[in-house]
């Protein structure tokens, strides 16, 4: 080419343009991803003749869905499959169950909205420009918490036997909760287990009012109730109230101040000037092979 040859420079798409074709070529996509498993449930492409057909397709319907890019209108093939008895019953994707509405990444947006103090009205607000408004109604925020809830509920009313933990780490962390309509920091009472093979697992969660001797006795007869087997070990962070749920309920458990909480109550008694020395002997103390060498 002539390098005086005048070129024409590539002129950029606007920006709506640019979202209008990342949705298309989602759309087109998911599309292809339905009928590809169309095909692979009847055995058979598209006007493809074969002896291992194993149904028929019946048209196509229009479904919304809310994707990350926003709302989506897909064409959703259907079919129909043969059954042992001769007779037909319909195909029903495993990609895109019959009722799903979102995809779960924005559903988990959604829920990450709510857990993080925002009502369902700021959530609509502060989603609608990507999501739109037809998916994200009252109602629908209303529903996907409930399901959030009633894992929740599940989860912690779940068989423990199966749960072995060698040690046990109870404490209670302040987090900001909606409660009447307000934002106020409540005490959430965390279980850690671990495990013989050193994995750490998640065992229980619960709101309470307060970090009384009742509060935790109700959580560690609820641990027990479900099967938990008692602790060798359970590492608390001296509160008494737990110390006393834990004497009543497991008692043949040992009981062990956690490291970390005792060397904070050490240091706010030091020095400024003796506190790098005392953290330095204390760990020293700590990490001791034996009593005799502490």
């Amino acid at each position: 080419m002539d390098n005086d040859t005048p070129t024409t420079p590539c002129m950029p798409l606007p920006a709506a343009d640019l979202r209008e074709l990342i949705r298309g070529r989602l759309r087109e996509a998911i599309e292809q991803l339905l009928e590809d498993e169309l095909a692979l449930a009847l055995g058979a492409a598209p006007r493809e003749r074969t002896a291992d057909r194993g149904g028929y397709r019946n048209g196509a319907l229009t479904r919304s869905l809310t994707t990350e890019c926003g709302p989506q209108d897909l064409r959703v093939p259907r079919g129909r499959l043969f059954a042992a008895e001769g007779h037909a019953t319909e195909w029903r994707s495993e990609l895109l169950p019959r009722y799903q509405r979102r995809t779960r990444r924005v559903n988990e947006a959604i829920l990450g909205c709510y857990l993080a103090g925002a009502n369902s009205r700021r959530i609509r607000r502060a989603l609608a420009p990507l999501l739109g408004t037809e998916s994200l109604s009252k109602s629908a925020i209303s529903r996907l918490v409930q399901t959030l809830k009633t894992h929740f509920e599940s989860w912690r009313g779940r068989d423990l036997s199966g749960e072995p933990c060698c040690y046990l780490y109870l404490d209670a962390t302040m987090l900001p909760i909606r409660l009447a309509r307000r934002v106020v920091r409540m005490p959430v009472q965390v279980v850690i287990g671990v495990r013989p093979t050193g994995e750490k697992a998640l065992v229980s969660l619960d709101i309470a009012g307060s970090e009384s001797t009742l509060a935790w006795q109700a959580v560690i007869e609820r641990l027990s109730g479900g099967g938990l087997p008692a602790p060798a070990l359970a590492i608390i962070d001296g509160n008494p109230g737990l110390r006393r749920a834990l004497s009543e309920v497991w008692p043949q458990s040992r009981v062990q101040r956690c490291t970390k909480h005792k060397l904070e109550n050490l240091l706010a008694k030091a020095p400024r000037h003796a506190q790098a020395e005392l953290r330095r002997d204390y760990q020293a103390i700590i990490g001791a092979e034996d009593l005799q060498a502490a």
